[in-house]
């Protein structure tokens, strides 16, 4: 039954307060937007990102601690019991199967740069020049990236508890991992109140292949699908049990979760039709205004980020987004649910078993639109095929709504199975480990894509070991290197201003170095011209060198400035 916030009719002043903050609120947010130059919103939004996750992450905390508490109080020992084992086979998978390595370049090394960056000076940006002194991260100048900055937020948490290190974002994935097996369970068991359902979808998410494969890398998917299944489960309680405390942690948890991804806006469409019924009435009142003026507050340097990046390309000079690109993305997306190595059919056949559920219809409308939108964003988008390079990373963000609904599908086949007189779950947790099997050199495999620069990151590791203290890089990919602490910077720098190597020589006494890399093999006309011309800058040396297939990776010293 919905309960109102009180038996009286609202107050015109009550009405009129929460009118004008919001007036105020979106009036600012609106003018600040469109009154700001682009450079300089870049800028404010650089010192702003830090602040504004820090809030958001912190109620999120303190508003999930009273969710947490009211969930647990309605789950037993064998609940308890069956998340643990679940959640130990998703980590054990994830540590002990999948191969740890980069798998999106480089995209996983700049949300760890960014990471280190709001972890010692506070600022969302890359370093384009700065080292590390003292064990601190020192920056002459940085950029503002276009992705959004939850998940580097996040990894900026874990470095300031942990140090700054490479492992540090497998870590948070592997956690990530383990999390969202024991928040899928509890979003079932809201949605359905069926503990053998709960059990099952998280063991299938457990058992997805690609699940287990990017949690072994420090790509933000994993992270972003997490927050995604922990706002469904904020408002699954919340449309359960009511109460300012619910919907305040349904909307501050919400304004966390669109932070990760840009798509992962389209939670809030599945989490509003879960919430819907109680929601409705809550609109009512002026109690549901607040809450939304909350999520505007919390969400608003967010929509700042996505005004401002709105015009860039992503790499592409076409369309960015287009029902042209539909068909070609179909006939890989479409299938790779129904006839792909890479993805269990019988999830996708389980999954619809469960949908034919005659109860609980919001809900399953609720998942099935979860796994609409997921996938319908990829379908329009230019680079939104599965073999587009290690595009298939995007399919993470469908799999927790098939397993809701396998999870019900196995529980209905259960049920078939005990009606029968034949013991159901011994035979359904027998094929599922078969099951796991078939797909098993999946996740060992690394792939092809991106060899080039795997083979890249690898020697730099390599040599960076070797590096004289004191010492500066000159490189495309800067931030990894100062994640490794070494002084780095962009290898343009000198190449729009040669004098700047000569303070850098004076500047460092380990030696200037310039990394050939995966940047200058590419057939592109800026990019390698910017390695030679650095290279004729001044007199260099060959420190070391490295081929594989037709790439060439090698290490110079600068031994003699230009004049």
């Amino acid at each position: 039954m919905i309960d109102l916030v009180t038996d009286r009719p609202p107050s015109r002043r009550a009405w009129m307060m929460v009118a004008l903050a919001w007036v105020l609120i979106a009036g600012a947010l609106g003018a600040w937007l469109l009154g700001t130059p682009g450079g300089t919103l870049r800028e404010h939004l650089k010192v702003s990102q830090f602040w504004s996750l820090e809030l958001c992450l912190f109620l999120s905390v303190i508003c999930g601690a009273g969710v947490v508490r009211d969930v647990l109080r309605g789950l037993g020992r064998m609940d308890f019991a069956a998340m643990a084992i679940v959640a130990l086979i998703g980590i054990s998978l994830t540590l002990f199967v999948a191969p740890r390595t980069n798998r999106i370049f480089y995209d996983e090394q700049i949300y760890q740069s960014i990471g280190q960056n709001l972890a010692d000076l506070k600022l969302a940006q890359i370093c384009n020049e700065g080292g590390v002194e003292y064990g601190r991260l020192r920056c002459a100048s940085g950029e503002y990236n276009k992705q959004p900055y939850a998940y580097p937020h996040l990894l900026s948490v874990a470095y300031r508890l942990a140090g700054v290190r490479g492992s540090t974002a497998f870590a948070v994935n592997a956690a990530a991992m383990a999390a969202i097996m024991c928040a899928l369970y509890v979003l079932v068991w809201l949605l359905f109140r069926d503990r053998a359902a709960a059990g099952c979808a998280a063991l299938v998410l457990a058992l997805t292949p690609h699940q287990i494969i990017w949690s072994a890398t420090a790509a933000v998917e994993p992270s972003a699908s997490l927050a995604a299944v922990l706002a469904l489960v904020c408002g699954a309680h919340y449309a359960n049990s009511g109460g300012a405390a619910a919907l305040a942690a349904f909307a501050v948890c919400a304004a966390y979760a669109i932070q990760f991804r840009p798509e992962s806006v389209l939670v809030l469409p599945v989490a509003g039709l879960l919430a819907w019924p109680r929601l409705q009435a809550e609109l009512r009142e002026p109690r549901g205004w607040w809450a939304g003026l909350l999520f505007l507050a919390l969400a608003s340097v967010h929509i700042g980020h996505l005004f401002a990046v709105r015009h860039i390309d992503w790499g592409t000079t076409q369309a960015r987004f287009s029902l042209a690109y539909v068909p070609s993305n179909l006939s890989v997306n479409g299938w790779f649910y129904l006839a792909d190595e890479r993805f269990p059919v019988v999830f996708t056949l389980l999954a619809l078993f469960g949908l034919t559920a005659s109860a609980f219809p919001r809900q399953r409308l609720a998942m099935t639109l979860y796994f609409l939108l997921y996938f319908a964003i990829g379908l329009i988008f230019y680079a939104g095929s599965y073999n587009y390079g290690a595009d298939v990373r995007y399919s993470l963000l469908t799999y927790p709504p098939i397993a809701v609904l396998a999870g019900l599908g196995v529980s209905r086949l259960a049920d078939v199975l005990a009606r029968r007189g034949l013991p159901a779950r011994p035979i359904i947790c027998t094929a599922m480990a078969f099951l796991f099997l078939w797909y098993a050199p999946v996740v060992r495999a690394i792939t092809e894509e991106a060899w080039a620069a795997r083979a890249d990151v690898r020697f730099a590791q390599l040599f960076a070991r070797e590096l004289p203290p004191n010492s500066y890089v000159l490189t495309h990919n800067p931030g990894m290197f100062q994640l490794w602490g070494h002084n780095a910077g962009q290898l343009p720098l000198i190449v729009q201003n040669p004098a700047y190597v000569r303070y850098l020589s004076g500047r460092y006494t380990g030696g200037v170095f310039v990394h050939w890399n995966f940047w200058c093999n590419v057939q592109d006309p800026i990019h390698p011209e910017f390695c030679r011309r650095a290279l004729a800058l001044g007199t260099v040396e060959l420190v070391r060198e490295y081929r594989e297939r037709d790439q060439r990776f090698a290490l110079y010293r600068i031994t003699k400035p230009p004049s």
